[in-house]
């Protein structure tokens, strides 16, 4: 019973342990496609408006007309004259020109538009959840290094009250250690606050309120192709094929207007039945719309369709240098930044950490104090956080340039 209680404790703690495995990108970009539910409202858009497209191209629903006709006003409702008649009539409703066929171009056209946009949002959602989980690994890693400072003011501190005790030390390097100790706590609180932060930031996307934690490792990313080449690419970048599918919505917009002006028509069959030895009858008769009014009306809708047309096709342009203006951008900084992080592994660090080497043996040799050695390591603490956060934000800006190139579907 025992060695049945222990197992059944070590699978809990187990199961525990991989419910909070540390979350990579990778998976970080599976969860937030796999959870996002406006990725499934767009394709059920679509959908409908491929079901949507198939009726369109039908003829309208037939009417079924019944009626009694011509009844003497004179002992109704008894009374029967030789015109009087019970009919049945079938009316069928048929659009004018290619009108069917158009409306059902307009709908898939409408389709192709939540097609194109289910892809700008694919790709607008790898390119947030990342930035989302760079910003949790940043204060993550900041978090480390704050508390291994924590640490060596707590041994400053024990190392200056022994030396106090022992009659060689001051008073005053304690309270230097104690005055930094104190200022690390709160900073450990401000980045408690940007962990929760970015921590909500991630449940947002992969659909969960209390995300696991990050992994420790940032993952390698692959420097990106030359500018240019990116640059060459937009024409086929998602979010202007979405301008594009509503540039062809809005010309099939225009194509329908102009096809509107050709005038529907309907047509009816009856048949008409007559009391004692009348013959029945039978009826046919056709109807036209007659477009008098075309110059202020079909016309002028013409002329609003043309009008959202030019407007979808000016839109697209300012989309296509948009989207120039931010992939230029993006690769600046991801390149700037990677100059920042040579700049701090090739001299700011190095003279960092000889400075403190410096100071060490001043203060061993009793030339200096030990609140100036402290001071100098925390430069070094600052200096790595800074160091990681150049590094992140290289990260962010290669993220946003994938979005450029990664094509949502």
């Amino acid at each position: 019973m025992l060695r049945a209680a222990c197992i059944f404790k070590a699978l809990v703690v187990a199961s525990s342990a991989c419910a909070q495995a540390p979350l990579t990108l990778e998976e970080a970009r599976k969860l937030a496609l796999e959870r996002q539910p406006s990725l499934q409202a767009l394709e059920l858009s679509e959908q409908a408006m491929l079901a949507q497209s198939t009726a369109e191209a039908e003829l309208p629903d037939p009417r079924l007309k019944l009626g009694a006709l011509n009844f003497p006003t004179r002992g109704f409702p008894s009374a029967r004259d030789d015109m009087t008649q019970l009919a049945i009539i079938y009316e069928q409703m048929v659009p004018g020109g290619d009108k069917r066929r158009l409306r059902a171009e307009k709908t898939r056209a409408e389709a192709a538009q939540m097609r194109a946009e289910r892809a700008v949002l694919v790709n607008a959602i790898l390119r947030d959840v990342s930035l989302a989980w760079l910003t949790a690994w940043g204060v993550a890693r900041t978090e480390v290094l704050v508390r291994a400072l924590q640490t060596e003011y707590r041994q400053a501190i024990d190392a200056a009250t022994a030396s106090v005790a022992a009659g060689r030390g001051s008073q005053a390097d304690v309270y230097t250690a104690r005055q930094l100790l104190n200022q690390s706590e709160d900073r450990l609180l401000e980045l408690a606050m940007q962990s929760e932060r970015a921590r909500a930031e991630l449940g947002r996307w992969i659909g969960q309120d209390a995300p696991p934690p990050v992994a420790e490792t940032l993952p390698r990313m692959e420097a990106p192709v030359a500018l240019a080449e990116l640059l060459a690419r937009l024409e086929s970048h998602p979010q202007h094929a979405m301008s594009r599918a509503t540039e062809s919505a809005a010309q099939a917009e225009v194509t329908l207007a102009r096809e509107s002006t050709r005038s529907d028509r309907s047509w009816e069959v009856g048949y008409m039945f007559r009391d004692g030895d009348r013959s029945d009858m039978v009826m046919f008769q056709m109807a036209f719309e007659l477009p008098f009014w075309k110059a202020s009306r079909q016309d002028r809708v013409v002329e609003s369709k043309l009008k959202m047309r030019e407007r979808a096709r000016e839109q697209s342009q300012d989309h296509l240098r948009m989207l120039r203006a931010d992939l230029q951008a993006a690769y600046s900084e991801w390149q700037r930044n990677g100059e920042r992080l040579a700049n701090f592994d090739a001299r700011i660090l190095p003279d960092a950490q000889a400075r403190i080497d410096a100071l060490g043996a001043a203060y061993r040799a009793g030339r200096t104090e030990l609140g100036t050695v402290l001071e100098a390591r925390r430069a070094l603490t600052d200096s790595r956080i800074q160091r990681f956060m150049v590094e992140v934000a290289q990260a962010k800006a290669r993220a946003n340039i994938a979005y450029f190139f990664e094509h949502g579907e």
